[in-house]
């Protein structure tokens, strides 16, 4: 990925520091992801005043929320509420606590490993994602977590594995974040203090953005599932939805 493609990927908001577009990578069938159609993003809660009249520019239609339903009673969606985009709500999970420590299981050993339980206890988010992007004028649109990385990762992980991105290509773009997570790290200390004492056993590196992880995940999907269109199957996503995904998100052929 060259540092031309990397810096039009990031969206430069005052608020949202991971704010970024999906677009330019290399796809299925010789063709690219389309630029300015999907982008993801830590919390959009974030945006400050001089933020809309640049998603505004862009288009920006949709916003979906992957947060937890106790992340969204405590912290709300602050200025984008105040835009003219629709904000979908589907949380992965109803407890934010649950992200990383599923109920009933033991603390995952890995990033990857805690992804791989994303992929199945937020299976009905991921599969409501996915069908709300190919509704009629949701795009643009964007999704997010709170850091915009691990709910948010995994989703886009789903998506460019769908659009025929590559491996190493869906890896280099999760690893981006880790040019921004001690900020986002900071950001969330200040605004949350006692959440040290509530992720204090999470595994290491879940706090950073290394490309092992994202390798990880992927490997798990092609062991557990075989690929990307095996795992959205299984979760009930049909390939009329894949291939309206594929319509819409891909540059035409030529």
């Amino acid at each position: 990925m060259s540092a031309a493609e990397t810096s039009r990927r990031r969206v430069a908001l005052g608020g949202p520091v991971n704010f970024r577009d999906l677009g330019g990578y290399p796809a299925a069938d010789g063709r690219r992801v389309a630029w300015g159609r999907l982008y993801r993003s830590d919390s959009l809660h974030h945006l400050v005043s001089g933020d809309g009249p640049l998603l505004h520019e862009r288009g920006l239609a949709t916003a979906i929320d992957f947060r937890a339903d106790d992340e969204l009673d405590r912290i709300g969606i602050g200025h984008l509420g105040d835009l003219d985009i629709r904000h979908v709500h589907l949380p992965t999970v109803d407890r934010a606590l649950h992200t990383v420590r599923p109920p009933g299981r033991e603390m995952p050993k890995s990033a990857a490993e805690v992804y791989l339980h994303m992929l199945r206890g937020g299976a009905v988010a991921y599969a409501a994602a996915l069908r709300t992007i190919v509704e009629a004028d949701v795009l643009p649109a964007v999704f997010f977590c709170m850091a915009g990385k691990d709910r948010t990762g995994v989703f886009s992980a789903i998506v460019h594995g769908l659009l025929g991105v590559s491996d190493d290509d869906i890896v280099a773009d999760y690893v981006l974040t880790e040019a921004v997570v001690t900020t986002i790290h900071e950001r969330g200390r200040l605004s949350h203090p006692d959440a040290a004492a509530h992720w204090k056993d999470m595994p290491e590196d879940l706090m950073g953005a290394k490309a092992a992880s994202m390798e990880g995940l992927v490997a798990g999907v092609h062991r557990d599932w075989g690929g990307w269109d095996s795992y959205v199957t299984d979760i009930g996503v049909g390939p009329e939805v894949v291939d309206a995904l594929r319509d819409l998100l891909l540059e035409p052929k030529y």
